[in-house]
């Protein structure tokens, strides 16, 4: 049996995403696919567009045979911690043989090579970051800069061929650094080194739209037709900004819509939008203002992502802060981006004050019925319970578990609880909630 692991947000699920675990199984003979899911907030601070359900039921029907959450201090944390979460997640698991990401640079050794780096961290490497950061760059910028710098000097590499093997990589240190789906293939492969863990990774090239475009790409009916094979992914995959910024448009147009979500999933997402039951930064906008006024400089400081000098901002601006976004970019500096503020603030609304340094469990969304062998491997084979109903976790985890848990628990009820403020539906807790099983 040949298992890949995926971690992704969804956020929301499209044809980028079914091209990747088509490819897995395709291209890569990968018997099964378990896919890694932040929940119901994610990596760039804020909730996820559609609930955590939906996302996992949308993935089930494009071929991804088990869906695992998450915990939601993973899902918003840093790219390291979030790469760590989801690798140690399924590295817990026992049966997955190889992790499939996506990257811009499509080349799996220039990004292992780079995580090797990171992992060690040379004395001349540590020295010029340090450098750099005392110059005020932001940390991305300051470890780019000096692992260009780290690469520019041969007598780094104990005689190795320099110009051979490390000058093309020194050529494409800034460009793959400069790439947010390179950036989290370098914290994977960072993480497995650290697990020493068995689990391969592999990449496939990022076609398409990039991360952050917030447009459609154009149509026809020659690249929507490519895009159906596994040929060559094309211009037509959107990225999930772009049709974020769809959805909020007053009349979006339902068949761009339906060009860049994959048809099995359609319905689902569709359901989901018509009735509204999507989530936007602006709906923490209220919550942010109760949060913020309870808190002293102290205080703040002590939740994930909040620096000192940012507590001290928020509190010296905080006459000033009146929605999430806008106190976004209040907030913001130099040396602070503004996904890290994001983060930083959704922190503070959900209580969260540590990533764990390992996810201590795996917590099932959704299956498929035909993968049942998977579960019986997983349930023989791993390290890490695997949960199934909140009802069993208490005799299941240890403390540190349970605490976790509970934070996911809250974050998702809250979530929940804004969908019901917004459409006007009854309340569904958390524990109340079904398996999606196809």
């Amino acid at each position: 049996m040949k298992t890949a692991g995926i971690i992704a947000e969804y956020n929301p699920f499209h044809k980028g995403h079914e091209y990747q675990i088509r490819y897995t199984k395709e291209k890569l003979k990968a018997d099964y696919v378990i896919v890694a899911m932040s929940g119901d907030y994610v990596q760039r601070g804020t909730p996820a567009l559609i609930s955590k359900h939906a996302r996992a039921e949308m993935a089930l029907q494009c071929g991804a045979d088990l869906v695992l959450e998450m915990p939601v201090s993973v899902s918003t944390a840093s790219a390291e911690a979030f790469a760590m979460g989801g690798v140690s997640l399924l590295d817990g698991l026992g049966v997955v043989d190889m992790l499939c990401f996506g990257s811009e640079s499509g080349e799996i050794s220039a990004l292992k090579e780079l995580a090797e780096i990171l992992v060690e961290e040379p004395e001349e490497y540590k020295k010029l970051l340090k450098s750099f950061l005392s110059e005020g760059l932001t940390f991305p910028d300051a470890r780019s800069q000096a692992l260009t710098e780290y690469f520019k000097n041969p007598r780094n590499f104990n005689g190795d061929d320099f110009d051979g093997v490390l000058t093309p990589l020194l050529n494409e240190v800034t460009q793959i650094l400069n790439t947010p789906n390179n950036i989290l293939g370098i914290e994977y492969c960072k993480a497995l080194l650290r697990l020493n863990s068995k689990i391969r990774p592999v990449t496939i090239r990022r076609e398409g739209m990039g991360y952050h475009e917030s447009a459609l790409p154009a149509r026809d009916r020659d690249t929507e037709a490519l895009s159906q094979t596994l040929q060559s992914p094309t211009d037509f995959f959107a990225s999930a900004t772009a049709i974020r910024n769809l959805i909020l448009q007053d009349s979006p147009d339902p068949d761009s819509l339906a060009s860049q979500i994959p048809e099995q999933a359609f319905s689902v997402f569709q359901k989901a939008v018509n009735s509204g039951e999507f989530l936007t930064e602006s709906s923490l906008d209220s919550i942010l203002s109760y949060c913020l006024m309870k808190e002293n400089g102290k205080s703040l400081s002590s939740y994930m992502d909040v620096s000192e000098d940012l507590a001290r901002r928020i509190i010296n601006q905080q006459n000033l802060l009146l929605s999430f976004s806008q106190s976004v970019s209040v907030l913001k500096t130099r040396e602070l981006t503004q996904t890290r503020i994001q983060r930083a603030l959704l922190h503070i609304i959900l209580n969260i004050h540590t990533a764990p340094t390992q996810t201590p469990f795996a917590r099932v969304l959704g299956f498929r019925r035909e993968s049942s062998e998977l579960l019986s491997q997983i349930k023989q084979h791993s390290r890490i319970p695997l949960i199934t109903k909140l009802a069993d976790a208490q005799n299941l985890l240890a403390s540190e578990g349970n605490q976790i848990l509970s934070e996911t628990v809250f974050s998702s009820n809250l979530y929940e609880k804004l969908l019901c403020l917004k459409t006007g539906r009854k309340f569904c807790h958390e524990s109340q909630k079904q398996l999606i099983i196809l």
